[in-house]
């Protein structure tokens, strides 16, 4: 029996990308999973996309009531969760002096406050629970700089801040805190960022294994993070990144 069968987990940014590829991923385990996204047409794709025992909750994790409102959803749908992971973000390409206020705000709200409406209210819920596995998606780039990332890289190193004092806290209450730091995914965020498809092959060829990772690849790590297969892991950094940020990649 998988480990994750008959539990519940709740997973934000479910609608696309990596937190889509998660829940299916859970679902496929047997978990129960309420799975959040903005109200929009990706969601609603997602709701055609999955089956299994799953709860659509359309919430902003911008706005710390309608991710408490969640996780309550969640528990009285599901009753106790058992972890929740926060693949929410978004991600912008441009030159500090060209970050406007309005750009800067946006990514601190959803990347840095999003997560912290996250976990606080994960920790509320898995504290009252008794344990559990809360994750939160950082980045390579939470790691090393690139030009045209100066706010988004101040956000992800933010969640790393935040999780390893996170992991302190919640020990003592049985919840494991940690961060997943993907490297360039093939998702469709990702496919706004490039210019061109010259672009897009630099820089995949800078990554070691030579290619950018899938989705479903990203959403192993976070379920081995999620599961009782990593009970002893706690304040780490899973980097998941093809050896970019630990490698000098000769022959590429």
């Amino acid at each position: 029996m998988s480990h994750f069968q008959d539990r519940a987990y709740l997973v934000t940014g479910a609608s696309s990308g990596i937190g889509l590829a998660t829940t299916r991923a859970l679902l496929a385990q047997g978990a129960r999973v309420a799975a959040v996204g903005l109200p929009d047409r990706l969601l609603e794709d997602a709701r055609r996309q999955l089956s299994g025992t799953v709860l659509f909750v359309e919430a902003d994790v911008s706005v710390s009531r309608q991710v408490d409102g969640a996780f309550a959803q969640a528990e009285a749908e599901f009753g106790p969760l058992s972890g929740a992971f926060n693949a929410a973000g978004i991600s912008s390409v441009a030159p500090i002096a060209e970050t406007s206020d309005e750009l800067w705000q946006r990514l601190v709200q959803v990347n840095l406050t999003g997560t912290f409406h996250f976990a606080r209210a994960a920790a509320r819920t898995l504290t009252a629970n008794g344990g559990g596995s809360l994750v939160c998606t950082a980045s390579e780039l939470s790691l090393v700089g690139q030009a045209g990332y100066t706010a988004y890289t101040a956000t992800k190193g933010g969640v790393l801040a935040m999780m390893r004092s996170l992991a302190a806290e919640l020990a003592p209450a049985g919840v494991r805190v940690n961060a997943l730091s993907p490297g360039t995914t093939d998702t469709p965020m990702l496919a706004a960022e490039f210019a061109n498809e010259a672009e897009r092959a630099r820089d995949e060829a800078s990554v070691p294994l030579g290619r950018f990772a899938l989705p479903e690849e990203i959403a192993a790590a976070a379920l081995w993070l999620l599961g009782p297969e990593s009970s002893y892991v706690t304040g780490t950094n899973l980097v998941v990144d093809g050896g970019r940020t630990t490698t000098f990649p000769l022959g590429h």
